[in-house]
């Protein structure tokens, strides 16, 4: 086999998955990216959610995530108020229009993955999983050991 067979396959797969999600939320015209999917998707998801918890959750620069949380108050996506429990953070709460872009990439995601999982029985569905888990630990054993 190609040595680089299982990282083409990757790359393949990622790239046609973002395309067919940026197509489908029409994320250009909307001036949406892929960590602003992420973000917007983790703040839906978190109870109370501040920028340090997403620095944490995706190991981004703090800097980078503090210019894209401006992005997304700027588009009126999101919104700061002040942390009740932590005088030195604040709370990110979605907007009406956060809300409903939110529920647009859920549902997105939603359509996609049942697309992309067309053919494909559990079984073989389970083991593309099992094996990309095990890619994965390998990849964090290395960028660990290095």
């Amino acid at each position: 086999m190609d040595k680089s067979a299982i990282t083409d396959s990757i790359f393949s797969i990622m790239t046609a998955y973002r395309l067919a999600m940026r197509s489908t939320l029409k994320a250009n015209e909307i001036g949406l990216n892929a960590m602003h999917v992420k973000c917007l998707t983790f703040i839906n998801k978190s109870r109370q959610c501040t920028a340090n918890d997403i620095v944490n959750y995706f190991g981004r620069d703090k800097a980078q995530v503090a210019r894209l949380i401006k992005e997304m108050i700027d588009n009126q996506w999101l919104t700061k108020s002040a942390n009740p429990d932590d005088k030195r953070s604040q709370i990110l709460s979605l907007t009406k229009e956060g809300i409903a872009l939110a529920e647009l990439i859920s549902s997105t995601q939603n359509e996609v993955h049942q697309h992309m999982q067309q053919h494909l029985s559990a079984v073989e569905i389970a083991a593309f999983v099992s094996t990309a888990e095990v890619i994965l630990a390998n990849l964090q054993t290395y960028k660990a050991a290095n």
